[in-house]
């Protein structure tokens, strides 16, 4: 399937046309202003919400958690990353 997409000016919306139809029909992007991270529905910030906490997915729940695995090593002048117990 082709298409053909116009893009106007700064702020308009996107005008696309298929070649196997005669009609077109417009796709708008809106973003919201103001969006955060932590007020997704699909991310739970309950575990940690420390600085340097980082999003880890869990398949179980489906869902990415702010897990604070990474820390600042004064004494190498590195980051250490936790991967955790196996």
């Amino acid at each position: 399937m082709a298409f053909n997409v116009k893009l106007g000016n700064s702020g308009s919306a996107i005008n696309v046309k298929f070649d196997n139809s005669s009609s077109n029909f417009t796709l708008k992007n809106q973003v919201g202003s103001g969006q955060r991270i932590d007020t997704l529905a699909d991310v739970d910030t309950s575990i940690s919400s420390a600085n340097g906490s980082i999003l880890v997915y869990n398949n179980t729940n489906d869902k990415y958690e702010q897990r604070d695995i990474l820390t600042f090593d004064n004494e190498q002048g590195a980051f250490k990353l936790d991967g955790g117990s196996f």
